[in-house]
């Protein structure tokens, strides 16, 4: 009888120490799902808030194109509606920076599936952030070019005024080559901006030359000037073509992003959450 006791506490031991290391596990793994379950839940909810963000910069870079594409549009721009996009701009990319944070401390282990959602998750939002960065750079450099050359829009020409035209396109260079000058313009405009600068110089010169020809009374003077206020012109007239392909180029450019990598990226998340979710759930 001893001897059968003896073994069935030994079976009672050894189930006990199995049970307990089985429950350990269990618990473990308990832990583990409820950790993936709320990685991913927190990836979710960080998508959704992103998503109106995604879908107001397709918004705007298509209303950009739209506008490129008009021909002939002399509109003047909304200058206080540019702001407001600018400032529009500027706080979505303070909120995306935030779910970009958010996801910090997430299991992002690339050997799972979790883990690589995280991280595809983080890249989408660094893009998207990105891209919002860059096209306020954009409307920032427009509405502070627009307020450059705005001095230059003041000189009133007087038929029988040379001397004072001539004054008036001096001092309206000046100030405009003085505010381009302050403008730090995104790094693709920096040649083409710079260029610009260059030909408001020519032009600054051109005034006071122009004054002292008008002074003297030379005939040859004021033709030298016609002849070289025509060659001016000209070079602003492809300055001018050329900071403006340049900027077209940067919002269809901004649209080629967001629909081609970023777009992608985002829809493979979402179908990836809704697969991990799903076996969360059956789990």
């Amino acid at each position: 009888m001893r001897s059968k006791s003896k073994k069935i506490l030994c079976f009672v031991l050894i189930l006990a120490t199995a049970f307990s290391i089985f429950l350990s596990q269990m618990l473990v793994s308990a832990a583990n799902k409820q950790t993936v379950r709320e990685a991913l839940d927190k990836v979710s909810e960080t998508m959704e808030t992103a998503e109106p963000v995604y879908q107001k910069l397709k918004e705007i870079i298509a209303d950009e194109i739209a506008a490129l594409d008009m021909e002939d549009d002399d509109t003047e721009p909304d200058l206080d509606e540019a702001e407001e996009g600018y400032e529009e701009l500027n706080g979505y990319t303070a909120q995306l920076n935030g779910l970009i944070s958010g996801l910090n401390g997430l299991p992002d282990n690339m050997s799972t599936s979790e883990g690589k959602t995280v991280c595809a998750a983080r890249e989408y939002l660094t893009m998207l952030r990105n891209m919002t960065a860059d096209l306020a750079e954009l409307v920032r450099y427009s509405i502070d070019m627009y307020y450059a050359v705005e001095p230059m829009a003041m000189i009133e020409e007087d038929p029988d005024d040379f001397e004072t035209l001539a004054e008036q396109i001096w001092t309206g260079c000046e100030e405009v080559k003085t505010l381009m000058e302050a403008i730090k313009p995104p790094a693709y405009l920096a040649i083409t901006h710079n260029d610009m600068i260059a030909r408001i110089t020519e032009f600054r010169d051109f005034g006071e030359d122009f004054y002292v020809s008008c002074y003297l009374d030379d005939p040859l003077r004021m033709y030298s000037c016609i002849y070289r206020m025509n060659r001016i012109i000209r070079m602003f007239d492809i300055c001018d073509e050329n900071l403006t392909a340049d900027m077209d180029l940067q919002f269809r450019q901004a649209d080629r992003r967001l629909s081609g990598l970023i777009e992608q990226l985002r829809n493979e998340i979402s179908k990836n959450l809704g697969i991990l979710q799903d076996a969360q759930g059956r789990g």
